[in-house]
């Protein structure tokens, strides 16, 4: 666990909220009670209690959002009195909200952990990407092994998510989405020496996700065709990878490119690999 990511996603948005409505409850109505003051306004007083609660919640902050924001639409177009409140009071809600979501944005630019693979695999080719963004923050690292198999092992925050459960999901869209599965995959076929050049190769989605039984270890996979560009698609390999989520913001991801017609046949989810990473951790 990333104790200090915990405590910027847990701890340090709740004590902005409370500070700041505590602030605001000393100024004007001291003559009730802090915690009545809270609850006056259910829009705040939720946020603050599901942040208190954000390690129970899959998928924490976007979990979060995406309920207050439709909770939200549905009482305004059925009760005109909220309607009201709304315009009485969006200004402090908004507020509350920017609090609320800068500070788990700044979460995602503290540092990963160090991948582990030196264990398994000895010293790396590539210890750190010249490309990777800084938000959210990861180390990686790239090994090309004798049989030819190049493994990349990658530790990602999970900005807004200290519950891992759902988390291999949400990482896995947000890297589809953002590129980074495609760049990862490019910095590490430049290692191949070959006469195509890395950017002659692209994926091709198996399936984007699957559950296997990892030596007792349940985890998600996903599977793409390595298709080579030369005068038309063609497959030449394939990439397997392996996501791992951790306790308190974290997500470790394995993965396995190698070349040649169906590679991982009789090693189902590059199980021989994924095994002997997770025997080290």
């Amino acid at each position: 666990m990333n104790i200090l990511f915990s405590v910027m996603t847990w701890l340090a948005p709740l004590g902005l909220l409370l500070v700041w409505q505590w602030s605001l409850w000393r100024e004007h109505h001291t003559k009730v009670q802090f915690t009545d003051w809270l609850r006056a306004d259910p829009f705040i007083g939720g946020l603050v209690l599901v942040q208190a609660l954000i390690f129970l919640l899959p998928l924490g902050l976007w979990l979060i959002l995406t309920i207050f924001i439709f909770a939200t639409v549905i009482s305004l177009l059925r009760n005109k009195q909220q309607r009201v409140e709304w315009n009485q009071r969006k200004g402090i809600r908004a507020l509350a909200l920017i609090f609320l979501i800068s500070m788990h944005l700044v979460a995602g630019f503290l540092p990963a952990s160090e991948p582990s693979g030196e264990d398994v695999w000895g010293t790396p080719i590539i210890e750190a990407s010249d490309n990777a963004p800084a938000w959210p923050a990861s180390e990686q690292k790239v090994w090309l092994l004798s049989d030819g198999v190049i493994v990349v092992e990658t530790h990602m925050m999970t900005p807004g998510i200290l519950n891992p459960w759902l988390a291999p999901w949400g990482v896995n869209k947000y890297s589809q989405v953002s590129g980074a599965k495609e760049a990862r995959f490019q910095e590490a076929f430049a290692l191949m020496d070959d006469w195509a050049g890395p950017n002659a190769f692209t994926l091709a989605e198996i399936h984007d996700g699957v559950i296997h039984d990892y030596d007792g270890q349940k985890l998600l996979y996903t599977h793409d065709d390595v298709m080579l560009d030369l005068l038309g698609m063609y497959p030449s390999g394939e990439m397997i990878t392996i996501w791992n989520p951790t306790w308190g913001g974290e997500i470790h991801l394995l993965t396995i490119i190698k070349v040649g017609a169906d590679p991982f046949v009789g090693n189902p989810g590059a199980q021989s690999y994924v095994v002997d990473w997770l025997n080290s951790n």
